[in-house]
C-alpha cells in the first residue's frame, strides 16, 4: 500500500512539473513579446509632442496640485513642458540641467539632475526604447476601461521614483498616462493627449535664453 501510495505520489509530482513548465510561461511570453513590441516602437521615436494634464499629490497637503500644458521632446536636444494653467512657466530638461523659467516673477531655478540623487523621474520618456535596460518590468496589465496597457516599472539604480506606471494605447502603443510614486510618498500623475510621433519641433522651444535681470537660484550644483 505503501509503495503504491509512493508511486501516485511520484506521479503526481511529475505531472504537476510538467504542468508548470508548458503552461506557465505563456502569460511571460506574451509580456515579454509586449515590452519587446513597446521598445521597437520607441527605438524609431525621435521627438513626441503632446498636451498634458498633470496633478501632484503631496503628502501632508490636503490640496492637490493640477497642471496643464504641451509637452515637447526631442532626441539629443532635450525635453520641455511648457505650462498654461494655473498660470504660465516653461521647464528645459537639456544637458543634465533642469531650467525652470517662471517670467511672471522673472527667476530661473537651475537644477543639476546629474546630482540628484536618481535624476529627474519624467525623463522615463527619454529611455522607452530600452526600457528593460533602466528598469525591471513588475507587472503589465490592461486597464478595461481607457483600454491602456499599462507596464509596472521598478528602477534598477536606486532613484527618487519608487515605482513607475505607464500607459501605453493597445492598437498604437503611443503614451497615453504616466504615474511616479517616489520614496517619500510624492505621486505624480501625467495624461496625454494628441499624442504626435516624428513631427517637426521648432528647435527655440528648447532654448533656455533669458533676461540677465532675472533672478537664478542654483540647485544641486556641487
Amino acid at each position: 500500500m505503501k509503495i503504491r501510495f509512493s508511486k501516485l505520489f511520484i506521479s503526481f509530482l511529475i505531472v504537476s512539473l510538467f504542468l508548470s513548465i508548458y503552461f506557465t510561461p505563456k502569460s511571460y511570453g506574451i509580456s515579454n513579446n509586449t515590452v519587446n513590441k513597446i521598445e521597437t516602437k520607441y527605438k524609431n521615436v525621435y521627438s513626441i509632442s503632446a498636451y498634458f494634464y498633470q496633478k501632484e499629490i503631496i503628502p501632508g497637503y490636503s490640496q492637490n496640485m493640477a497642471f496643464k500644458g504641451h509637452f515637447y521632446y526631442e532626441r539629443n536636444k532635450g525635453m520641455a513642458w511648457v505650462y498654461e494653467y494655473p498660470f504660465h512657466k516653461r521647464q528645459v530638461l537639456k544637458n543634465g540641467r533642469l531650467y525652470i523659467v517662471n517670467n511672471k516673477i522673472k527667476k530661473v531655478t537651475v537644477v543639476n539632475v546629474g546630482r540628484e540623487r536618481g535624476g529627474f523621474p519624467p525623463n522615463i520618456i527619454k529611455v522607452i526604447g530600452s526600457l528593460t535596460k533602466y528598469f525591471i518590468v513588475k507587472n503589465i496589465s490592461k486597464n478595461l476601461v481607457s483600454g491602456e496597457i499599462v507596464l509596472e516599472l521598478k528602477p534598477i539604480a536606486m532613484q527618487r521614483a519608487k515605482k513607475i506606471y505607464v500607459g501605453f494605447d493597445e492598437k498604437s502603443l503611443k503614451i497615453k498616462s504616466l504615474k511616479i510614486i517616489t520614496h517619500q510618498g510624492q505621486i505624480i500623475n501625467f495624461i496625454y493627449k494628441n499624442v504626435k510621433f516624428n513631427g517637426r519641433i521648432n528647435g527655440r522651444i528648447f532654448n533656455i535664453h533669458f533676461p540677465s535681470y532675472y533672478k537664478i537660484i542654483k540647485e544641486n550644483q556641487y
